[in-house]
């Protein structure tokens, strides 16, 4: 009798999966790749494609005195829309208005002693011909003297007389002349003296203009430093004026692979909100990043400063708005150039290459075409000393 082997009960037979599709596996693949772009793109996607960030601005401009001064009266608020010629303060100064009192009475006491000195000279050259002719007469009455003395006809007393008439009438020339002198020699001064007061006058009222202080052109008043009432140094500022047409300052990183050139076309985008530009100009400095273009987890960057100008025809973002910029189209028009030089260094190279080339062969059928001449010019040579002629 033949014994049956049993099969054992703790033995279990593999069981074969049905092979489905892997679409987990795909999706973990996708998405493993999407998060190395995304981190790529973080790091260095600014390097190799255009793409940054910028503030709206607008001229900036700074309203301060140059002396001190309370503000008397105040016009406008922050945002308050200007134009240009409005006035935006009243302000008053003692200082200025003790200066002007000042300079109001040097220049009438310099007026004064002009005026003074004037017709004192008027008055010498009016004497001054009396003066000449009672000298020469004295001088004429004392020489007389001398030989009516010699003669015992005049006394000593008379002849002393007339010589202190000469005397007086010397000193009395001199004394105008003298005075003449002088008089010439102050009067350019002072008249110099006169007309510096009055343009130190004019520059100071131009300058404190009544204490009104009118916007330069048209914009918003940006911010405020001041109150009615305030008292203000000189240099310190009063507010902020914004004025002209506004633009991007945009902060574009340096060694990217693009290189930007004026009048690049670019898109604005500001929230939900689209607008075209171009750049405007590419200044030759790198500044610092605004604090929120900054990296927490990063030392301070700085990025080169290119100016971005709005196209006409089109609404303006508000003011200090944060925008994102990048390029307009595809290809853009820094990849056009840049394609455009690798063809031409390319083509320009295989140019070369190609003249070399020929050139080399050129010379090697020159070098053949010698070598042949020679030849034949020998086998002629040898026909000819063989008597053979060869037509």
């Amino acid at each position: 009798m033949r014994l049956r082997r049993r099969p054992r009960y703790d033995t279990l037979q593999n069981e074969v999966r049905r092979r489905g599709r892997s679409w987990g596996r795909w999706i973990y693949l996708g998405l493993l790749c999407g998060l190395l772009l995304w981190i790529a793109d973080m790091f260095i996607g600014d390097l190799v494609y255009f793409r940054a960030e910028g503030l709206v601005m607008r001229n900036r401009v700074v309203l301060a005195t140059q002396y001190p001064a309370e503000v008397s009266k105040l016009n406008v608020e922050e945002g308050s829309p200007i134009e240009t010629g409005e006035i935006l303060a009243q302000v008053r100064s003692q200082k200025i208005e003790e200066t002007l009192a000042q300079l109001y009475s040097d220049m009438v006491n310099g007026i004064s002693r002009a005026t003074d000195l004037e017709v004192r000279n008027q008055v010498y050259k009016a004497i001054y011909p009396m003066t000449q002719r009672r000298y020469t007469e004295a001088h004429a009455a004392r020489r007389a003297s001398e030989t009516l003395r010699d003669q015992g006809l005049i006394d000593n007393v008379r002849r002393a007389d007339l010589l202190k008439s000469e005397i007086e009438s010397a000193l009395e020339q001199m004394k105008i002349e003298a005075e003449q002198k002088t008089i010439d020699d102050n009067m350019p001064e002072l008249n110099a003296a006169v007309t510096a007061s009055k343009e130190a006058i004019k520059r100071l009222r131009d300058v404190y203009a009544d204490g009104v202080l009118k916007a330069p052109d048209n914009g918003v008043v940006g911010y405020l430093h001041v109150a009615q009432g305030s008292v203000v140094q000189p240099g310190e500022p009063l507010m902020e004026l914004f004025t002209g047409d506004s633009y991007i300052l945009a902060y574009v990183p340096e060694g990217a692979l693009y290189s930007l050139q004026p009048g690049d076309p670019i898109k604005i985008k500001v929230g939900l909100n689209t607008y075209f530009g171009k750049v405007g100009r590419l200044y030759p400095v790198a500044g610092q990043l605004p604090e929120e273009f900054q990296n927490t987890f990063q030392p301070v960057s700085r990025a080169q400063i290119v100016r971005v100008e709005f196209d006409p025809g089109q609404g303006r973002p508000a003011l200090f708005a944060k925008t994102k910029l990048s390029a307009v189209g595809w290809p853009p028009a820094w990849l056009k150039r840049l394609l455009t030089a690798t063809y031409e260094r390319v083509t320009g190279g295989a140019s070369e290459e190609q003249g070399i080339s020929a050139g080399s062969t050129a010379s090697h059928h020159d070098d053949a075409g010698e070598s042949v001449s020679g030849i034949r010019g020998a086998r002629l040579v040898r026909q000819t000393d063989t008597g053979v002629q060869i037509r």
